[in-house]
């Protein structure tokens, strides 16, 4: 099968699960903030692990930085937009928006498919850096808006994934590996990932109308965190390239795909923990899934044949 036809099936049938969880998402109103819980505090930890243990030191020491650079710098935009549409939007939910790339969820089946195993390790190392910034500065700047600052910043540090990654990285440094009775409970841990996130998209878009999906707002937003991801990814990767020089090609081809990523569902995972903003992050992580599938597929089916292999 093409590289093509590898990405449509690996990433079609988690479309659906979104289709199905919004259609039977006001049956079970509860199931969303479940899935949002078991995935932060017990799925993504086990992929994170299992995934920096596996990856080379040059690219733990080098993708994890550049994505949360990357991730920071999003606010830049994120702000400016802001600022022109006034009270259209809320702030800080656009500011995690752009900055918050749906790595763990879409971009491991991407980089799967293309690369096979080889290629997750890689994607978990951009996983970090932007789950570094978004479960720590993103995560306080939603939280915030309901629970104080005080509070908010206090429960940012209890988010575990910073504790694992810290925890993982020291790991790796002394030498532990995976063992290989874990590889199946891996593995479901990752297909899980990818289907609760998903689903998570869904069942909250249960809870929207006609009136939450303002489609030339939603337009507006995502075609300039797709412009703005685009240039500050093109351009870290050139500063790597220029100054640094370590990551391969694959690695290279990965994290450039970054930028068309969609917007995390960690933006609807913490806005259904807070009980916060829920309907507008559904909206506008679903219609930037939507886009970013086609995005993915047009340019995987155009350049695939120029993507390195090995």
């Amino acid at each position: 099968m093409s590289a093509l036809g590898n990405i449509a099936a690996a990433l079609l049938p988690l479309y659906g699960v979104i289709l199905v969880a919004w259609v039977i998402g006001g049956r079970v109103p509860w199931a969303a903030k479940l899935f949002s819980t078991i995935l932060v505090f017990g799925l993504i930890p086990v992929l994170v692990i299992d995934k920096v243990l596996a990856a080379e030191a040059r690219q733990l020491m080098v993708i994890p930085p550049l994505m949360f650079g990357v991730a920071a710098l999003m606010s830049i935009p994120a702000y400016r937009l802001a600022k022109r549409l006034g009270d259209d939007f809320d702030p800080k939910l656009l500011s995690a928006s752009f900055s918050f790339f749906n790595v763990a969820f879409f971009g491991v089946p991407v980089s799967q498919a293309l690369f096979g195993e080889v290629g997750v390790s890689t994607v978990i190392c951009a996983y970090i850096g932007s789950a570094l910034y978004g479960d720590t500065i993103g995560y306080f700047l939603i939280a915030r808006t309901k629970e104080g600052t005080r509070k908010a910043a206090t429960k940012a540090l209890r988010v575990p994934v910073v504790y694992v990654v810290i925890g993982a990285i020291i790991a790796k440094a002394a030498g532990v590996t995976m063992p290989e009775a874990a590889a199946p409970i891996v593995s479901v841990a990752g297909t899980l990932v990818s289907v609760l996130g998903m689903a998570v998209i869904g069942l909250n878009l249960a809870e929207t109308g006609r009136d939450d999906w303002r489609p030339k707002l939603m337009t507006r937003i995502l075609a300039m965190r797709q412009v703005s991801g685009i240039v500050l990814i093109a351009a870290a990767l050139a500063l790597e390239a220029a100054f640094v020089g370590v990551l391969g090609p694959r690695d290279r081809v990965i994290v450039g795909l970054v930028a068309l990523f969609p917007i995390a569902s960690n933006v609807t995972l913490f806005a259904t923990l807070l009980d916060t903003n829920r309907k507008a992050a559904a909206v506008l992580v679903a219609l930037s899934s939507a886009v970013s599938l086609v995005l993915v597929l047009l340019v995987v089916g155009v350049f695939h044949s120029a993507m390195p292999t090995g």
